[in-house]
């Protein structure tokens, strides 16, 4: 779990909860999820939709950042803005603030607090911290739901950059919208389809040590070991340069567990008469 989560109660609590995303998103997803902070920059209603749903998939932290009052158009957009919070006594409150009790109540595993500081956002000392939210981990992510000055996002788009931070800037205005994403200069993508992870049933496994010449592999010379997989359905998806991993292999076959195997077609040639 999060680090910060030191209880064993706690951490027995949330592995519990997220066994269904686990199914959805993959354990090498959630375990990466659990540590990051965001900075979630604009509470209407994409920043609040987002802030929702990152809560929500049991990331370490997020911080709000809004310090606009909540106005009546607001509540059209946020549905955490009430007219209580633009008849407050002492004036409205801000769009972070107002939405800050309903987010905490989605998940108790998820830090969320509001960062209300005027200039934040110019504040290196605060985006490059290291101990986000007391987490012992900076910030993973900066999301943009709102506009700002064009050299202001310049300059946080280049620090995320140079920080190692993802910076997403996402823009709703009426019916257009704007979607931009910076990854940094090293963005591996591992999961080219967004696909769920298949599971395929094997019904032979054959290891050559030492390929023959009647059998046809693309990029795989004679005298190659070659791992020869038929699996149970036939209409499985797989093909060259798809990536899958052996579970439950037994007996000689046991070395093989977790290994990661590229797939390659597979072809017998006609034996020639000469």
């Amino acid at each position: 779990m999060g680090s910060w989560k030191i209880h064993s109660s706690q951490q027995d609590d949330e592995a519990e909860r997220i066994d269904r995303q686990k199914a959805a998103f993959g354990g090498d997803t959630i375990s990466r999820l659990k540590d990051l902070n965001v900075l979630m920059i604009g509470l209407q209603g994409v920043g609040v939709e987002t802030a929702k749903n990152l809560i929500l998939s049991n990331v370490g932290g997020v911080v709000l950042y809004d310090n606009a009052p909540c106005s009546i158009q607001d509540c059209g957009t946020n549905f955490y803005i009430t007219n209580a919070h633009l008849t407050a006594a002492d004036g409205p409150v801000t769009r972070a603030q107002a939405s800050l009790d309903e987010l905490k109540t989605l998940n108790p595993y998820c830090r969320v607090e509001v960062h209300d500081g005027e200039d934040s956002l110019e504040d290196e000392s605060f985006l490059l911290s290291q101990n986000v939210l007391n987490t012992q981990k900076p910030f993973a992510a900066v999301v943009v739901t709102q506009l700002l000055p064009q050299a202001q996002l310049f300059k946080l788009n280049e620090l995320c950059r140079t920080n190692n931070m993802a910076f997403i800037m996402a823009l709703n205005h009426g019916v257009t919208s704007s979607l931009f994403s910076d990854f940094g200069p090293h963005h591996e993508i591992s999961d080219a389809t967004g696909e769920p992870t298949q599971t395929l049933a094997v019904s032979n496994i054959e290891i050559l040590t030492d390929k023959p010449k009647l059998l046809e592999i693309s990029g795989v010379k004679e005298g190659d070991t070659v791992v020869i997989v038929t699996v149970a359905q036939a209409e499985h998806g797989l093909d060259d340069g798809d990536v899958v991993a052996l579970d439950d292999m037994r007996g000689e076959l046991e070395a093989y567990n977790g290994k990661q195997l590229q797939v390659k077609r597979v072809a017998i040639a006609s034996p020639v008469r000469r």
